[in-house]
């Protein structure tokens, strides 16, 4: 990770004769053309294995020496058994092979390891890479959009390590807990595709950077700043499902574990030798975690710096029209029907959380329970019952937010959970859930989402505090709507939806539905 440290046992996706010993190799793909990809399970002892929490429902006594796999594309329209669902997984030796049909539009997708019990920890260690989806709107020629070498991956992670370089993840330090699982990890050293603190040399001209939150917990809220101070505007044009009708000019971007941003910065006006550090400020936890070590906070406010060379770089205009063809709007089509799921933290006696759940149940593998309509259109209520923001992924499908409302928090939790007994272990307690209403703790109106989050997403920032709604299609044909999706297949099977802050899915924010 870095010149001046001892090398880390890490694990990684290697193709056969790679050297790769970290992460994986950016997967190109092109729309409408499949593949299949077979990996092969040769993970040996666990970098991580005193972190292994063994009250996890899914873990094995054998993952601290050889461990589970899955491998989920996230973003990824596949079908149920080349999803890389968390009950899929393949152990030491053995081999899977996944069927990807590319069967959607451009965008920046990334891969990584899904298995129950254990993704905090294989993730941590290095199972995820790229995958990007090429189509005629982005060839990857470079006529209209910055290409190789001006087209970079920033996979962003923050990382701990020991004083002999191996990995460190620290126990659980809240009071009344002596398990390993915590509810967040922090890092105090900030990686960008697997190097600590990295210096990249940029030509004067524009780059594209495809940004990934690749951490565990971590938010950021990423700000460009020249050595004299002065703030960099940027432009988004992507988001997690693809491009964005036109290009949006930024500032500073926030970003969720789980969230990509498809970025253009464009360096040409800089004086050869001019550093610009890419800075973080966001709390964690976030929204209103400590800022302060003093505190107990776990600041990283540096992640990365590029340096100005002499050399000239990409310098064509960016198109004020993205898409050949505009993002189907989705609000205001009929729906089949709107679902409220609400997202609880459980607390021990001392108010430390003990789990984190979605409608105050665990998740049971086997559920089949909510079923939805192939090829229908939903609205899902994202109730924030808890104290952070947690980013919400769903498996196989792209939506689009529709808004968000502040609602009275802890009046819905009490009108839902009741009043914590006196010496209560745990509160709520789990399973008990009442599923009432939301509407009349609604405050205010709701609001519109940002400009750029205005395409296609598969990962959605829930605020604390905040229903936010979003339209979901479970299928590339959903009844009601005119024009095209940004998936392109309908399949039907088990998938799940949970929070893509590592900790909490394991423990217990995720949830099974089931396409028919």
């Amino acid at each position: 990770f870095h010149s001046a440290m001892a090398p880390t046992p890490t694990f990684a996706y290697r193709s056969a004769g790679g050297i790769q010993d970290y992460l994986g190799p950016v997967i190109v793909a092109k729309q409408g053309v499949p593949f299949d990809l077979t990996m092969v399970n040769s993970l040996g002892a666990h970098p991580l294995a005193t972190a292994i929490d063994y009250d996890i429902m899914g873990v094995l006594p054998a993952d601290a020496t050889a461990p589970r796999a899955a491998v989920h594309l996230h973003g990824g329209n596949t079908d149920p058994a080349s999803d890389g669902d968390p009950m899929d997984f393949f152990g030491t030796g053995v081999s899977k092979t996944y069927h990807y049909g590319n069967t959607q539009e451009a965008a920046g997708l990334w891969y990584h390891d899904h298995a129950l019990g254990i993704t905090r920890l294989n993730v941590f260690a290095g199972l995820a890479g790229g995958y990007l989806v090429r189509n005629g709107d982005d060839d990857g020629s470079g006529n209209r959009l910055p290409a190789p070498p001006y087209e970079v991956p920033l996979i962003i992670q923050d990382r701990m390590f020991n004083a002999d370089g191996t990995f460190l993840y620290p126990p659980n330090a809240n009071p009344g807990t002596s398990r390993p699982w915590a509810p967040e990890f922090f890092g105090d050293v900030a990686t960008v595709n697997g190097k600590a603190w990295p210096n990249l040399a940029v030509d004067r001209g524009k780059y594209r950077f495809r940004v990934y939150n690749g951490s565990n917990a971590r938010f950021y809220n990423l700000k460009l700043k020249t050595s004299l101070g002065v703030v960099m505007p940027f432009s988004q044009i992507g988001s997690d499902g693809g491009l964005l009708n036109a290009p949006v000019p930024l500032t500073k971007l926030l970003l969720a574990p789980g969230e990509r941003a498809d970025l253009v910065v464009d360096f040409a006006a800089l004086a050869p030798g001019t550093k610009v550090t890419v800075s973080n400020d966001a709390n964690a936890p976030f929204p209103s975690g400590p800022t302060a070590v003093r505190r107990g906070g776990m600041p990283l406010p540096q992640i990365m710096q590029f340096t100005v060379t002499s050399t000239p770089g990409w310098a064509k205009a960016l198109p004020n029209k993205l898409r050949a063809t505009a993002i189907t709007p989705l609000a205001g089509r009929p729906v089949e029907a709107t679902r409220s799921m609400t997202l609880v933290e459980v607390l021990n006696a001392l108010g430390c959380p003990t789990m984190v759940l979605m409608n105050n149940q665990n998740f049971d593998c086997d559920d089949t329970g909510m079923s939805v309509g192939r090829d229908t259109l939903e609205i899902w209520e994202l109730i924030n019952t808890t104290v952070d923001a947690h980013p919400m992924h769903l498996h196989l499908t792209q939506f689009q937010i529709l808004n968000r409302q502040a609602f009275d928090a802890a009046g819905y939790s009490t009108a839902a959970h009741g009043v914590k007994p006196l010496g209560a272990p745990v509160w709520p307690v789990p399973n008990t859930g009442s599923s009432i209403p939301v509407a009349p703790f609604l405050n205010g109106r709701a609001k519109a989402p940002a400009a750029n989050e205005m395409g296609w997403k598969d990962t959605v920032v829930v605020m604390p505090g905040e229903v936010t709604r979003i339209v979901v299609p479970f299928g590339a044909n959903p009844a009601g709507v005119v024009g095209p999706m940004a998936i392109t297949a309908s399949h039907t099977g088990k998938y799940v939806s949970h929070c893509h802050i590592l900790e909490h899915e394991e423990n217990d924010m995720m949830m099974r539905f089931t396409i028919v």
